[in-house]
């Protein structure tokens, strides 16, 4: 009776837990992430995220972030889904998604982690693996001072 009652209690809690809607759910928020990160509303995207990344992050510094993405790679063309995880602990219920996105100007390993599932669903963790978004940012920046010193520097005792 015990063993019955055990298989009953885990069916209803597996139920509960629909992995393939809760990757559903997931991909779903990317797509609205890239249309916000698209449109320039870094701010939704900040006011819409979990607790876990306002405390994680200043709003500056994430802000600061989506603008890099967008200056240096230019708007999302197309993603895709190249991985997902998920995982269940005391500290609650996380999704997470890797995409390879192609941008406008070069392209990137996105890593989303959304902690909750349904509506409640969160963005609470963002990271983007790009070697063409450094290669601008490097372009951008110039030559340091020091490097440009020294290259004077070797053409004068070169004389």
């Amino acid at each position: 009776m015990l063993k019955w009652i055990a298989m009953v209690l885990a069916g209803v809690l597996l139920a509960g837990c629909n992995p393939v809607q809760q990757a559903k759910d997931a991909r779903a928020q990317v797509d609205v992430f890239h249309e916000r990160l698209n449109a320039g509303e870094d701010q939704a995207i900040w006011t819409n995220a979990g607790e876990q990344l306002r405390k994680a992050t200043s709003r500056e510094d994430f802000v600061r972030l989506l603008g890099t993405v967008r200056k240096s790679l230019g708007p999302v063309e197309e993603t895709s889904q190249t991985n997902v995880n998920m995982n269940t602990s005391p500290q609650g219920s996380f999704t997470t998604l890797q995409m390879e996105t192609h941008f406008e100007r070069g392209r990137g390993v996105e890593t989303f982690v959304f902690s909750g599932s349904g509506d409640s669903l969160r963005l609470v963790g963002y990271n983007i693996n790009s070697p063409d978004m450094m290669a601008d940012a490097s372009a951008s920046t110039g030559p340091s001072p020091r490097s440009e010193e020294r290259r004077v520097g070797k053409e004068c005792r070169s004389r």
